[in-house]
């Protein structure tokens, strides 16, 4: 086993004995493989053994014909020592005039139960019916006429919804074969549609309303019907449910605002940690002249806040000094308040910078000058970087407004060319 595999079974199972792990994985492995082997001999003895089936080339090289239509064989010829593929169609035996009479004869049969659809037989049609244009099984074609096309369209369907009683209309099909062509006529007895209780009361609802029409065209107003059979009509006007739609309106903006005030906030916080970054190397370069210049860290910290509230600025970090030095004025150690301030402050500049003031306050070292100085270039070529990655993504969101004004462009030029072309 290599040692990648083994530094993987000790991650997945860091409280397992590492020895176990590897032998478990190892049976685990050799059993799958035996098994995946086991099973693909057994699939490749199973493709040896299996009956083969009769084969298309016959004694004396035979090959059987379709019954109908059209075969497509694949076949290889060797001649010469070389095999060369060869592909080509076999069509159906040409039958007698005899043949081709009987098949007839059972294509106009089996033709009845295609065009039925949903009907139950030809002589009782109610809807439309499935005029095929070809019989695949018989190998013919189809060409369809209807004795009445106000009933039975050459598509089939069926215009009965304004039928009062049966009516027959002969179908007549013309069958072609090869070069035989028959034609046969099917009687067929259309129906009346069966409304339902409900399509019928609409039909004859809208039937009033034309009646009304026609007998109030010359008036200024239009009646609409008191009755329709022995029941009353009670009209009314549709509503619309406004106040549906307004709670839904309310809800879609509460919806948003509640994730407008999460997402403010989430903005807030993501501009006070942008604002620290940029701040720190400012912040730290004063706080290094300062202490370069003799002052011991809470007189710089003093310094830093009386010059800030003589700028009338408002920024994060001095506002996270300030609260530091309020600590500290109500008996709060230094130590403590700086790393209060850093915790505060939540970003791993500052908390490096207040791991070097409590270094400071707790070994009394000479260095932390330097160690500043250090911590401040550190700053300003992260601020550097920080400034590429802004302007990296100001690019990016270009790249939207840019599109769209290509399009304005495209636009511009493209309609008063086509519109100038000659209609």
């Amino acid at each position: 086993m290599n040692q990648e595999i083994g530094e993987l079974l000790q991650k997945a199972y860091p409280l397992e004995n590492p020895k176990e792990c590897q032998k478990r994985f190892v049976r685990k492995r050799l059993k799958n493989t035996v098994l995946a082997a086991v099973a693909m001999s057994i699939f490749i003895l199973i493709l040896a053994l299996r009956p083969k089936g009769e084969g298309v080339i016959g004694e004396d090289n035979k090959i059987s014909r379709p019954e109908f239509g059209l075969n497509r064989l694949k076949l290889l010829a060797e001649y010469g020592g070389r095999v060369w593929p060869v592909e080509f169609e076999i069509s159906a035996r040409k039958r007698s005039e005899e043949e081709a009479r009987e098949l007839f004869l059972r294509a106009a049969e089996s033709l009845k139960g295609h065009i039925l659809g949903e009907n139950s037989s030809l002589q009782e049609v109610v809807h439309d019916l499935v005029l095929v244009d070809a019989l695949p099984e018989y190998d013919m074609q189809i060409d369809w006429r209807s004795g009445n096309t106000d009933l039975i369209r050459g598509d089939g369907s069926v215009q009965n919804k304004e039928l009062e009683e049966a009516q027959n209309v002969l179908l007549k099909a013309k069958l072609y074969y090869d070069r035989w062509e028959r034609e046969y006529t099917y009687e067929v007895c259309v129906y009346p549609y069966p409304f339902t209780k409900e399509e019928a009361f609409v039909r004859k609802l809208y039937e009033e309303l034309e009646v009304c029409g026609q007998e109030t065209a010359g008036q200024q107003y239009m009646k609409l019907p008191d009755n329709l059979g022995e029941n009353r009509i009670y009209w009314k006007e549709e509503s619309q449910n406004v106040m549906g739609i307004a709670f839904l309106l309310g809800a879609v903006l509460v919806f948003v605002v509640y994730g407008r005030e999460s997402s403010k906030l989430r903005r807030k916080k993501r501009e006070r940690e942008e604002e620290l970054l940029v701040d720190y190397p400012e912040f730290l370069s004063r706080f290094i002249l300062l202490t370069g210049a003799g002052m011991t860290v809470r007189s710089a910290w003093e310094r830093m806040l009386s010059d800030y509230k003589k700028s009338g600025r408002k920024r994060y970090v001095y506002d996270e000094m300030q609260h530091t030095m309020a600590q500290l004025e109500v008996g709060m150690s230094e130590l403590k308040a700086y790393e209060e301030f850093g915790r505060r402050c939540a970003i791993l500049s500052y908390l490096r910078f207040t791991t070097i003031l409590t270094q400071n306050l707790k070994k009394g070292s000479s260095g932390i000058v330097a160690l500043l100085r250090m911590e401040s270039e550190e700053a300003f070529s992260e601020r550097k970087n920080q400034a590429r990655r802004k302007g990296e993504e100001a690019g990016t969101k270009l790249l939207f407004p840019m599109g769209g004004m290509l399009i304005i462009v495209f636009v511009l030029i493209l309609v008063p060319a086509f519109a100038s072309f000659p209609v």
